[in-house]
């Protein structure tokens, strides 16, 4: 009996700590306003000015953007740099596999923005202030999660065999890649990728440090909207929400699908 009550404090704890402040913006964007305890009233209006207003609704397709390009760039890297890493034997393999996934998380992102802004600073490589300095800070933010997911989708099967038995038959490294390995480790691919884009959708940190006036990201027009309006802020934040929730149910049905799939 005691255990079953510290059981349910547990849980009214979590649910205290986690949901709640993750639910208070959402409720804010339906009410018409909340000045007591409650909020008052229905409306989807603050979301009818949210999508309708003409410095919010570039700032939505700029994020979209940013959030694919850094997804396809991290598929393009971290693929075969995972498929390498897996390859490697020993203290090597160790080292490389901390060096990808723990070292990045390390550092504070405000590190990681001054070092982007130092580095791309000047001729030739004078990118800064642009969106493309925005999808290279955000490829790298998600670099570590994707290798994560990758790579512990190729130490569920037998690439060695796999790739060792597509060799001969005489397919090269490419064919071997794009026709064996990949479609083996496509669950961990989506759920890396989903993981990127959620993380570069709501990514407010390094995207101040290095995006300019032009490459202002939705996170950057709700942190302007604190200050004008807070019911709209919420609108956004409720959309970021939204997001980051059909990420984890996405991944969440990938991994259900995979896990019946290996079992059949």
């Amino acid at each position: 009996m005691k255990k079953s009550i510290w059981i349910d404090l547990v849980v009214i704890v979590f649910i205290l700590y986690v949901i709640v402040p993750i639910l208070m913006p959402v409720i804010y964007s339906f009410s018409v306003f909340w000045q007591g305890l409650l909020p008052k009233g229905f409306t989807f209006e603050w979301y009818r000015i949210f999508f309708s207003d003409r410095n919010t609704k570039p700032a939505l397709v700029l994020s979209f953007m940013v959030a694919i390009s850094a997804m396809l760039i991290n598929i393009g890297i971290v693929t075969p740099a995972a498929y390498g890493v897996n390859r490697v034997k020993g203290q090597i393999a160790s080292f490389l596999e901390n060096a990808f996934m723990i070292i990045p998380l390390l550092f504070p992102p405000v590190v990681l923005g001054l070092g982007l802004v130092q580095t791309f600073n000047k001729p030739p490589l004078n990118i800064s202030g642009t969106i493309y300095m925005v999808m290279i800070a955000h490829s790298i933010l998600g670099f570590p999660f994707m290798f994560r997911s990758v790579y512990a989708s190729l130490k569920t099967i037998d690439e060695k065999t796999l790739s060792e038995a597509g060799k001969s038959l005489g397919a090269n490294l490419f064919q071997r890649m794009f026709y064996i390995i990949i479609p083996n480790i496509i669950p961990g691919i989506l759920s890396g990728s989903l993981i990127v884009f959620a993380i570069s959708f709501g990514e407010f940190e390094v995207t101040s440090i290095v995006s300019g006036f032009r490459s202002q990201t939705l996170p950057l027009v709700l942190f302007q909207q604190m200050g004008n309006d807070f019911r709209i802020a919420s609108a956004i934040s409720a959309f970021l929400i939204y997001i980051s929730l059909s990420s984890f149910l996405i991944i969440t049905y990938i991994g259900r699908k995979y896990q019946k799939g290996k079992k059949v």
